[in-house]
């Protein structure tokens, strides 16, 4: 079974207690003598390290208890240092571990895995992590409207696009308290990024990096509001 590693903590003398998600559950496990330097598992301390796991059928321990594992794919990159790389990684790790339900993390598998072979290929990291915060919004079932008004339903004389409200705003259901906030570009942005069909579909450079660091701000502060999470991570980036 493949699983992606989400968190660690130390366990008794020289074990660690793994948290995970496969594609279909999320999960804990504990790797004997992982603590220390020389173990074949220490490559499992990283998170967002992917390894495929067999674990030990025996029903006295606590834990799931590993038997054997082989490393799938690691988050770190041999090349040239990247910032935003790290920083993306950083995010993907925080918004799974503090922004989903235990119960719906296996659902950020395949997202994970996708993301992050986007990173590695050296795509817009800033793009990557928008893409994957609009797909975590829908799997957290906070979506954001973004095919019609969100008041009325209407596709025509689209004016504005309101956090608050959860979505596109047409002229006739605009109002006095309706926040103009978002450039037509930005409103473009948003639509394009819960529309991707994958992580590469928009292209480098296709936006200025100043719309996406501000797209990134108001979405933290919808993350926040909504699902009271502040991501420490992102506060990094955006400073």
């Amino acid at each position: 079974m493949k699983v992606i590693i989400l968190s660690k903590t130390d366990y008794k003398e020289k074990d660690c207690i793994f948290n995970a998600i496969s594609e279909n559950e999320y999960l804990s496990f504990q790797a004997k003598g992982a603590q220390e330097n020389k173990s074949p598992y220490v490559w499992l301390n990283n998170p967002l390290t992917v390894a495929d796991v067999e674990f030990l059928q025996d029903g006295r321990y606590k834990h799931k208890v590993l038997k054997s594992a082989i490393l799938v794919s690691t988050p770190f990159i041999k090349k040239e240092e990247n910032l935003d790389y790290y920083f993306a990684t950083s995010i993907l790790l925080e918004l799974v571990k503090n922004a989903v339900d235990d119960a719906d993390k296996h659902e950020t598998y395949n997202e994970i895995i996708e993301a992050m072979s986007a990173l590695k290929s050296k795509k817009d990291a800033l793009i990557v992590v928008l893409i994957f915060i609009a797909r975590l919004l829908k799997i957290s079932g906070i979506a954001l409207q973004v095919d019609k008004c969100v008041h009325c339903g209407s596709t025509k004389d689209v004016v504005a696009f309101s956090f608050n409200d959860g979505g596109f705003v047409c002229r006739n259901c605009e109002s006095s308290e309706t926040v103009r906030d978002l450039t037509t570009t930005q409103m473009k942005m948003i639509r394009a990024i819960f529309k991707a069909k994958d992580y590469t579909c928009i292209q480098d450079n296709e936006y200025e990096r100043a719309d996406e660091i501000y797209l990134l701000n108001k979405f933290k502060l919808y993350i926040d509001e909504s699902l009271g999470v502040n991501l420490k991570s992102l506060n990094l980036l955006l400073k």
